[in-house]
C-alpha cells in the first residue's frame, strides 16, 4: 500500500479574537501556530513530564472509587483460572464476600463457549445469551462461541484486574444503577466484532462495556478493539466516570492474525464471494467486483465507527425507571466522565458523544492515518464503504465538553454538531427537537493540536473567532458565547417532569458559568502525547505486583513501583 502524502495547507486567518495575546506564527511546512487560551475555564491544571503518579485515579472517579490493597491475602480476594471460578466470583461479588477478582487466565464468555447447565443458568442468573445477529453470523469463530451480557449488579466496592493483561471474549458488561465503585484494571477485552455486509452497522448492538447507571467506576490500562457496537457507552444517569490509559481500535493490517475476529469474518465473506453467494446487495462482493483485494478489504475492517455514547437517548432527560420500579432522577444531567491518557485508532466518531452531561478529557492521541490510507489508496473501499466519519467531540442536548493537550491525526472533524441545539435535530424525534431547540452545546479543545487533510492547527478551537481546523464539523449559532464557559445545565423545573409525560413547551436551562471542576489534573506536554500514550496506554504495557494493581494513589515513592512491560 502506497504511504499517503498529507497535504498541508495554509489558512488564511483573517480575524483573530480579541482574547489573543499574539499575533500568528505560520512555520515553513505550512503549520499554524496560534497564540490562544490554552487552558479550560475554571480548571486547576499542572504540566508534568510522565512518573509514577500518572497511575493515580484522575478525573471523575477519582471522587468515589477506593484502594483495596487491603484485600490482599485475605478471604476477600480470588484468584480465578476458568470462566466458572469468573461467574462464582461476580456471584459473590454481590454478598460482599469478594473485593477483589485476579483474572490470571484467558477467559472465553461466549454463551455457547460456556454451555452451562439449566442448574448452572439459575444460578448465574446475572449472564444470558445475547441475541444473534438479524442476519446471521459472519465471523465463524463468534457463531460457534456465541455472545453475552453479564449484568453486575448490587456490588458495591469490587476490583476486577489481570496481572499479566489476560483477555475476555465475546461478553458484554453491563453496570448496573445497583453498582458502586467499580474498578476494571489491564484487562484485553476482544471477541465482539464481525462484518456487517450492509454497512449501517444496525445488525447487532455489541458493546464491551455498558455503564448503565453505575456510578464511581474506573477503567484504566486496558485494551479494547473493535466490537458490533459501541466500546464503553454510559447509559441512564451514570456518574463519576473515569476511562484512563487505555487503547482502543486497531491499526488497517493487510495481515491479521489468522485467529483474528477480522481475519475469521474477512476469509468467511472470501469464500462467499469465491462460491458466487453473494449478490449486488452485498458490501463485500461490491468491493471485491470493482478491485479491492481481500487483504485490502480486512485493512478496511480495522475501524470502529461509534466509540463511547454517553446518554442513552433524548427521552432520558431526566430520569429513567429500573427494572424493580424505581424512579430515578436526573438521568442523562448527572452523567460525569472523563476520558484520560488514551489512544484511540482509526475509530469514527463519539469521542465521546454526550447528551446534557459533562466531558472532560486530556492527553488524548487519536489516530486515524492507517484507515485514511485504506480509502485514499483503493477506489472500490472509497466507492462502497462506509467507514469514512473521523469525528471526535459532540455534546448534544446541552452537554458540555472540553479537551485539553491532545492530539488528532486524520480526525477531520475534531468537534461535530452545532452549538444550538437546533441546528442539529436531524436524529431527533419531532417532540425531542421541539423540546430542546433553545439547548447549548458546548465543545472546547485547547492546547492541542489536528493534522488532517485541511493542514495542521495547533492551539484552541476557540482561535480566530471559532474557525480553525478544530471546529471544521461544528455550525455555530453565536459566536458572542465564545470565551464563556459553563461545565454544566440543568432543565429548569426537571425534578417536577417525567418522560413519559414530558411538557408540550421547549425546556429552559440553567448554565452553571462559575462551576469549578471538582479535581485537579495532570498533563505531559504536547509534544510528548504521542510518545506517552503510545508506550503507556493499553493493556500489559506496565508491569505491576497484585497490590499495586488495587492501589489508587501512588504518590509514595518508598512504597509504590512500576516498571514498562518488555515484549
Amino acid at each position: 500500500m502506497k504511504k499517503r502524502m498529507r497535504i498541508k495547507k495554509s489558512l488564511n486567518l483573517l480575524l483573530v479574537s480579541s482574547f489573543l495575546t499574539s499575533s500568528l506564527l505560520i512555520g515553513g511546512d505550512g503549520e499554524i501556530n496560534a497564540a490562544s487560551v490554552d487552558s479550560i475555564p475554571n480548571t486547576e491544571r499542572h504540566f508534568k513530564n510522565y512518573d509514577n503518579s500518572y497511575l493515580n485515579v484522575t478525573g471523575y472517579a477519582s471522587l468515589g472509587v477506593n484502594d483495596r490493597s487491603e484485600y490482599i491475602d485475605t478471604t476477600y480476594y480470588r484468584q480465578v483460572e476458568t470462566e466458572r471460578e469468573f461467574l462464582q466470583s461476580l456471584l459473590d461479588a454481590q454478598n460482599g464476600s469478594v473485593k477483589v477478582i485476579e483474572v490470571a487466565n484467558d477467559l472465553n464468555l461466549g454463551w455457547k463457549a460456556l454451555n452451562l447447565t439449566s442448574d448452572e443458568a439459575k444460578k448465574y442468573r446475572f449472564i444470558k445469551k445475547y441475541r444473534d445477529p438479524m442476519n446471521g453470523y459472519t465471523n465463524p469463530k463468534l457463531a460457534s462461541s456465541g455472545v453475552s451480557q453479564i449484568d453486575i449488579n448490587n456490588v458495591d466496592g469490587l476490583t476486577i484486574f489481570s496481572k499479566k493483561g489476560k483477555t475476555i471474549r465475546s461478553a458484554e458488561f453491563k453496570l448496573q444503577r445497583s453498582t458502586n465503585d467499580l474498578v476494571i484494571r489491564n484487562l484485553n477485552f476482544d471477541g465482539m466484532w464481525q462484518w456487517d455486509d450492509t454497512g449501517r452497522h444496525k445488525e447487532v448492538g455489541w458493546t464491551f462495556i455498558k455503564i448503565n447507571g453505575a456510578n464511581n467506576v474506573w477503567i484504566d490500562h486496558s485494551k479494547f478493539t473493535i466490537a458490533g457496537d459501541g466500546l464503553i457507552d454510559t447509559e441512564n444517569g451514570g456518574s463519576n466516570i473515569t476511562i484512563s490509559w487505555s487503547e482502543f481500535g486497531l491499526p488497517a493490517d493487510e495481515n491479521p492474525p489468522e485467529d483474528s475476529d477480522i481475519y475469521q469474518s474477512i476469509q468467511f465473506m472470501e469464500e462467499k464471494y469465491q462460491a458466487n453467494e453473494l449478490d449486488s446487495e452485498s458490501v463485500y462482493y461490491n468491493m471485491r467486483n470493482d478491485g479491492a483485494t481481500k487483504e485490502q478489504i480486512m485493512a478496511y475492517a480495522a475501524y470502529h465507527s461509534k466509540v463511547h455514547l454517553t446518554g442513552s437517548g433524548d427521552k432520558d432527560y431526566m430520569d429513567y425507571v429500573s427494572s424493580s420500579g424505581m424512579d430515578y432522577k436526573d438521568g442523562n444531567q448527572r452523567m460525569r466522565l472523563t476520558l484520560a491518557y488514551n489512544s484511540y485508532t482509526n475509530v469514527g466518531q463519539r469521542v465521546p458523544m454526550i447528551r446534557q452531561g459533562t466531558g472532560h478529557a486530556y492527553n488524548l492521541y487519536l489516530d486515524n492515518s492507517t484507515h485514511q490510507e485504506v480509502l485514499d489508496n483503493v477506489s472500490a473501499i472509497t466507492e462502497h464503504g462506509s467507514d469514512q466519519l473521523a469525528r471526535a467531540l459532540n455534546a448534544r442536548n446541552g452537554a458540555s465538553i472540553a479537551a485539553d493537550t491532545s492530539v488528532f491525526i486524520d480526525i477531520n472533524e475534531p468537534i461535530i454538531g452545532a452549538e444550538i441545539q437546533g441546528l442539529d435535530t436531524k436524529n431527533m424525534d419531532d417532540q425531542w427537537a421541539e423540546l430542546f431547540h433553545a439547548a447549548y452545546n458546548r465543545n472546547l479543545i485547547v492546547n492541542s493540536k489536528v493534522t488532517n487533510k485541511f493542514g495542521t492547527y495547533t492551539g484552541s478551537s476557540w482561535d480566530n473567532d471559532g474557525e480553525n481546523l478544530f471546529t471544521t464539523g461544528f455550525i455555530w449559532h453565536d459566536k458572542s458565547t465564545i470565551g464563556n464557559w459553563a461545565w454544566s445545565s440543568h432543565i429548569v423545573g426537571s425534578e417536577n417532569m417525567h418522560k413519559s409525560s414530558p411538557p408540550s413547551e421547549p425546556f429552559t436551562f440553567e448554565y452553571k458559568y462559575n462551576e469549578q471542576l471538582p479535581y485537579a489534573y495532570n498533563v505531559v506536554p504536547l509534544d510528548s502525547v504521542v510518545e506517552t500514550v503510545t508506550e503507556y496506554a493499553g493493556a500489559n504495557k506496565i508491569n505491576q505486583s497484585p497490590i499495586d494493581w488495587l492501589k489508587t494513589d501512588y504518590n509514595d515513592k518508598k512504597k509504590n513501583g512500576y516498571y514498562r512491560r518488555e515484549n
